[in-house]
């Protein structure tokens, strides 16, 4: 059976543009490779990131690839079937656990019956639909900063407060703030005469809208619309479609993205697998 191969930062834009058919079907696919392209063009020394494919012709021709980012996993494969695609999950080295964060419903019983094969624990699951806008609508969306507020995008040291507030924090997600604040678009809203961060937005690996949070003290002003809209017009000229997950029951969420224009494409989950040896430590700065 064929085995495990890297994937050439050279051959990253055509795997790319094979995503780009039955837009948006292929949203999260096609944007998390736009964001390996630009990380590693930037930074082109960035630790444990990771893109795989199997050394096989019909693999090729797929797209198949699996991306490992740290302890997150993203895959893609194109077609109906997904054989290859479970064979190349069965030979990843999953012992230190992964944030399978997050793939499209069409590869859900594949994920599910590697974790259940390999007898995996599932420590947390996460169901949410993908809302998604066009570029140039997004290029349309109306900002009105408040008086005494100002818009910016953010800066590496927000990121301390950042993880503070997610309700997902953990080991590891500090430097992804970090790092995702440092090479992705980003928007803070900011008290001018306090200078503090009230509500934020960033860009996450597969060109989605997340971390979004604003100060319980600022709650109810409509802030958390704002930074949205603002940082879904800055993705938009670029020329990037706009996407955001979101729990069927986050109704505030909800009201925000069906306000600014964003239609449900897709159902997205998240599975995460517990390390084999206990929680595993990762370095500072990776």
């Amino acid at each position: 059976m064929a085995q495990l191969q890297p994937i050439s930062i050279h051959d990253l834009p055509e795997l790319q543009a094979l995503y780009r058919r039955e837009w948006p079907k292929y949203f999260k696919e096609y944007y998390v490779l736009s964001t390996v392209i630009k990380f590693i063009k930037t930074e082109p020394g960035l630790k444990h990131l990771n893109a795989y494919t199997l050394a096989d012709s019909h693999a090729h021709e797929l797209g198949l690839f699996l991306l490992v980012d740290r302890y997150q996993l993203f895959v893609g494969c194109l077609g109906d079937t997904f054989d290859l695609l479970e064979h190349a999950l069965h030979l990843l080295d999953w012992s230190r656990g992964f944030q399978c964060t997050t793939f499209a419903a069409r590869y859900l019983a594949t994920i599910l019956k590697v974790v259940e094969a390999k007898q995996l624990t599932i420590t947390l699951e996460y169901d949410a639909n993908l809302y998604t806008l066009p570029a140039q609508e997004a290029m349309q969306l109306r900002v009105d900063c408040p008086e005494g507020f100002q818009l910016r995008p953010l800066v590496e040291a927000d990121a301390q407060l950042i993880d503070k507030m997610w309700t997902y924090s953990d080991t590891g997600t500090l430097y992804f703030f970090q790092r995702q604040i440092r090479l992705c678009p980003s928007m803070g809203l900011y008290d001018m005469q306090s200078n503090k961060l009230v509500a934020w937005c960033v860009r996450t690996m597969d060109g989605l809208l997340g971390g979004l949070q604003v100060d319980n003290a600022y709650k109810r002003r409509g802030f958390g619309t704002i930074v949205v809209a603002a940082l879904s017009r800055e993705i938009g000229a670029l020329g990037d479609d706009v996407g955001a997950e979101i729990h069927p029951e986050n109704i505030i969420s909800i009201s925000i993205f069906n306000k600014l224009g964003f239609r449900v494409s897709d159902q997205c989950y998240w599975r995460f697998t517990a390390p084999e040896n206990g929680k595993f430590t990762w370095p500072n700065g990776q």
